[in-house]
């Protein structure tokens, strides 16, 4: 009897702390998005070569055309990198650039540590409030109600000007997480 598809959970919020969308994803449902196959086998080979740490620069197949983009396709870089840090064993904080500017912030929660999962929210939470303070923006506090696990809650910060680097930057946190989670056995 095939297994029942293991759902994550993706929590999109702007760079106050606003919530603005949330929705369930399967491995296997990211898997037919156009693009996205690339994207999940990159990350994770880069999981399981380092699951702490590592900076990725990333290469992806144009899904219309298929040419591909980024160091495997000759053009030397993508203008896109992932880096990951976990915070814990389970838990993380992948940020995606432009070039030398901050595309998004995801924090990776799986659940299976309940006390690792809060650490890594509240740093973030944190340092919201304190980048917020006297501003005249008032930090929004959702991150911090977000319970379904596994999660990759993705702080958008900006869009990066080349179409291709849009379309990898909306796949990127969904796609990492969805490797991150299988890597866990939860996705």
């Amino acid at each position: 009897m095939p297994r029942e598809p293991r759902q994550f959970w993706v929590a999109d919020l702007n760079a106050k702390g606003e919530l603005h969308a949330q929705q369930s994803y399967t491995y296997d449902d990211l898997e037919r998005v156009p693009g996205a196959a690339d994207l999940i086998a990159q990350f994770s080979g880069a999981v399981w070569r380092n699951p702490e740490e590592f900076e990725l620069q990333l290469s992806w197949t144009d899904p219309s055309t298929g040419s591909g983009h980024g160091p495997s396709a000759g053009s030397g870089h993508s203008g896109l990198k992932l880096r990951w840090r976990a915070s814990a064993p389970t838990a993380g904080i992948a940020t995606l650039r432009s070039g030398a500017d901050l595309v998004s912030l995801s924090l990776l929660c799986t659940g299976v540590n309940a006390a690792a999962d809060q650490i890594t929210l509240q740093a973030f939470q944190r340092h919201l409030l304190s980048e917020l303070h006297d501003t005249g923006f008032e930090p929004g506090f959702d991150l911090m109600d977000l319970a379904h696990r596994p999660l990759v809650a993705t702080i958008n910060f900006r869009t990066p000007p080349d179409l291709r680097e849009q379309m990898v930057t909306a796949l990127a946190d969904r796609c990492f997480a969805a490797s991150y989670f299988r890597y866990h056995q939860l996705a």
